[in-house]
């Protein structure tokens, strides 16, 4: 494994040592004791999938304290636009929004710190991606707005109306910044 530093504090991109001979590949994507040494990683305590088609956007979201989340996002298969926002007031990267492609073929993996918000759009037919967090998802601490906030100025792949989102993520509020 190998750590890239992204423009964002404490966001990093994981690349992936793959190793190929004539049975197939093989690689490690995620090994606590070199990721707590290198970044400082909690240990994770779930694994969530989803399953999207083109043009699906999932986000903005996050969880307020105390249940934030650290996030390892990877794609299985297909591939997405990822972007997060940094929502700590005391970074020095506060309110910036950093988007990366993740794929199975560039095999990138995303450590999201908590504070952050995500979201990400599939820009292939279809997108299986899994995310390990480091807390529990408790719903009366779910926090999101919207993927189009003017505000942040993301750029996404596909317009308002191309895109496929859910109610929720519909009908999230503009981001403000007293209430995270």
């Amino acid at each position: 494994m190998k750590i890239i530093n992204s423009p964002l504090q404490g966001c990093y991109l994981i690349k992936e040592n793959v190793i190929d001979d004539n049975r197939g590949h093989f690689l490690e994507t995620y090994n606590y004791n070199y990721l707590k040494e290198k970044i400082n990683v909690d240990q994770f305590i779930q694994e969530n999938e989803s399953f999207s088609r083109k043009k699906v956007i999932r986000g903005m979201h996050y969880q307020q304290e105390p249940y934030s989340q650290n996030k390892i996002i990877r794609v299985l298969s297909g591939k997405i636009w990822d972007i997060v926002i940094d929502l700590r007031p005391d970074s020095s990267s506060y309110l910036n929004s950093y988007g990366v492609e993740l794929s199975q073929e560039n095999g990138e993996q995303l450590f999201v710190p908590s504070g952050f918000a995500h979201g990400f759009a599939v820009i292939s037919d279809h997108a299986r991606v899994i995310y390990k967090v480091n807390k529990p998802y408790m719903p009366n601490f779910e926090k999101g707005f919207s993927p189009f906030d003017p505000q942040f100025n993301l750029n996404w792949p596909f317009s308002k109306q191309d895109s496929i989102l859910s109610d929720k993520d519909l009908n999230w509020p503009l981001f403000k910044k007293d209430v995270r």
